[in-house]
């Protein structure tokens, strides 16, 4: 905690610890202000749907993880954080969501419930560090991974604002006005989830 707290220039302000749990284990309340933020509720019907992450990592030996973080440059890693909050401040994105223990596909399904729409999802453009399969990277959790939801003529200048901090940020699909995610590869296609039909998390905007 201590050194992430200063690789990220964030201060830890309190805490408590608990002899008595039966259990380890680590919560963790983050506050902050921003001037206008970046939801997983505003995806919108036409939305180019963007990749951002950073491959100067490594695969961590057992577990689904991307670690691009601890043995990064402090400086570095909190250039690559800024682009976020400048994205949302200079109005070219809206709506996204980090991609995390669900994986792309899984975060993906999150922004789409939460927003009450669908997208499809082309797995051919998707991105991936040469040292793991598309199987696994579409699992792993990386320490440094967008889902954003753009508008398409703001694409350009947000692919922009993530290449020069040498990151990868390329189009891997788009959002639709059904409720359903489609995984395409080729010139084939298959409906993985059908939001109409069942929620994931149960956070949607209330589907018809």
């Amino acid at each position: 905690m201590r050194a992430a707290s200063e690789a990220y220039n964030v201060p830890i302000v309190g805490g408590h610890t608990n002899a008595h749990s039966p259990y380890d284990a680590l919560s963790v309340a983050i506050l902050g202000r921003a001037n206008r933020l970046i939801t997983s509720f505003g995806a919108r019907s036409g939305d180019r749907l963007l990749v951002a992450t950073n491959f100067r990592g490594q695969p961590h030996a057992r577990y689904p993880f991307w670690n691009a973080a601890t043995k990064a440059d402090p400086v570095q890693l909190r250039r690559e954080f800024e682009i976020l909050p400048f994205l949302a401040e200079s109005n070219l994105c809206d709506a996204g969501k980090d991609i995390s223990m669900g994986g792309m596909v899984g975060t993906l399904l999150m922004l789409l419930e939460t927003s009450g729409c669908g997208a499809v999802l082309d797995l051919d453009a998707i991105p991936c560090p040469p040292e793991l399969s598309l199987e696994n990277w579409l699992i792993c959790f990386p320490s440094y991974g967008f889902l954003l939801s753009v508008r398409p003529e703001k694409v350009a200048a947000v692919q922009a604002q993530f290449r020069q901090q040498d990151l990868v940020c390329e189009v891997v699909g788009e959002i639709q006005p059904t409720h359903q995610l489609i995984l395409r590869s080729r010139d084939q296609s298959i409906l993985f989830w059908d939001l109409a039909k069942e929620n994931l998390t149960g956070f949607s905007k209330g589907l018809s």
